[in-house]
């Protein structure tokens, strides 16, 4: 903040709980309507990527947190190492150690299980004889206009210079970079073009949240295999958990899901949290972490609410207000309305449904458990 790399500072962010069921999650936040970055006029979900327009290729060294590596294990044992938390926490923790006995100026080497670990390095990797990266990039940066504390960028494979369109490997990326956090209160998000992607360069929204949101705790219903459904939220939309699986399988199976969307140009969010366990109550000890993906409306160019747009953070149930009186007025009636207009017609929503099914219903029936 004191480096001016920020546009604004975040002590101006009131909150506040909207009375109902769902527990709506209203700050208000004038200022980031005010000065961030004018969204990119997007037409198309699968509109490429345009280099001669802002990328986050381009965004400055004060504006990078650290940059992630994939580290392998050192072990000789026979047995394959499984990307689970704690194997990554390892990782992370690892580093910690190794910083603290090297000092807070020397960047540590890296070993350890395997998984993502952070490295702090302000470029980017080396390269190999024919020009091409040694290895992926993959980038953590402010958000010059942050929204909550923490709220930072993560961009997977940065310097590919992808096009905001999900990828397996950057999927992957978000759930490891979730688990390297042991904060519950940790989020990730992803809003597809036409969707409220405002920038066509891949990138997740990152965030600390202190207040529980209804979707870490909400009944959903199981539909094939590993898919579940969620109806609680106005947009009905399909959810997975790493209970029961591995990152790299749900990484799989929700990229499975984009890419029928974005073949059949179908608009899409997606939000990442901790929560409970699928089918257990909100009490529960047991945790896991839910990935949620909506198919919705397209917007492209056409006004939106006064109060909040609706991607993936709203459709988690953290509602951003950029407008005074909404804010101190909103019910949650007029919540469910404003992010109901997201949603598809009934009859589109049972048609990919339909088809997101039978993606799932040749592997079991029965969820992993």
């Amino acid at each position: 903040m004191k480096a001016g790399a920020f546009r604004y500072d975040i002590d101006h962010i009131t909150t506040r709980i909207i009375p109902g069921p769902k527990h709506y999650v209203a700050q208000l936040n004038l200022l980031r309507a005010k000065e961030r970055r004018k969204p990119q006029d997007i037409r198309s979900i699968n509109q490429p990527f345009n280099p001669d327009i802002f990328n986050f290729t381009q965004v400055g060294p004060q504006e990078l947190v650290f940059n992630l590596k994939r580290v392998q294990s050192n072990s000789k044992s026979s047995s394959k190492p499984s990307p689970n938390t704690l194997q990554v926490q390892k990782a992370m923790e690892l580093e910690h150690s190794k910083e603290e006995e090297n000092g807070a100026n020397e960047i540590p080497r890296h070993s350890g299980p395997s998984g993502l670990v952070a490295n702090g390095l302000p470029h980017p990797p080396l390269q190999n004889g024919n020009g091409k990266s040694k290895d992926d990039r993959h980038a953590l940066v402010i958000n010059v206009s942050p929204m909550e504390y923490g709220h930072c960028l993560l961009l997977p494979q940065v310097d590919r210079c992808l096009p905001q369109i999900v990828t397996e490997t950057s999927i992957k990326v978000a759930l490891e970079m979730l688990l390297l956090s042991k904060h519950r209160g940790y989020r990730l998000g992803f809003n597809s073009l036409c969707a409220f992607a405002s920038v066509n360069h891949l990138h997740f929204h990152a965030f600390y949240l202190e207040h529980e949101l209804v979707v870490e705790y909400c009944p959903v219903t199981h539909l094939a295999g590993d898919l579940y459904e969620i109806n609680t939220m106005p947009v009905p939309g399909f959810g997975f958990q790493l209970h029961g699986s591995t990152v790299e399988e749900v990484s799989r199976q929700v990229h499975q899901v984009s890419s029928y969307f974005q073949e059949a140009d179908i608009a899409h969010n997606l939000f990442i949290c901790r929560g409970t366990v699928f089918g257990e109550t909100r009490q529960s000890t047991k945790t896991t972490v839910r990935v949620y993906i909506w198919p919705r409306r397209k917007f492209v160019g056409t006004k939106s609410a006064e109060e909040f747009n609706v991607a993936s953070i709203e459709l988690g149930g953290h509602l951003p207000i950029r407008e005074l009186d909404g804010y101190h007025s909103l019910t949650e009636e007029a919540v469910d309305a404003i992010i109901a207009d997201s949603q598809l017609p009934a009859g589109d929503y049972e048609k990919i449904k339909k088809h997101v099914i039978g993606l799932f219903s040749s592997t079991s029936d029965q969820p992993s458990q």
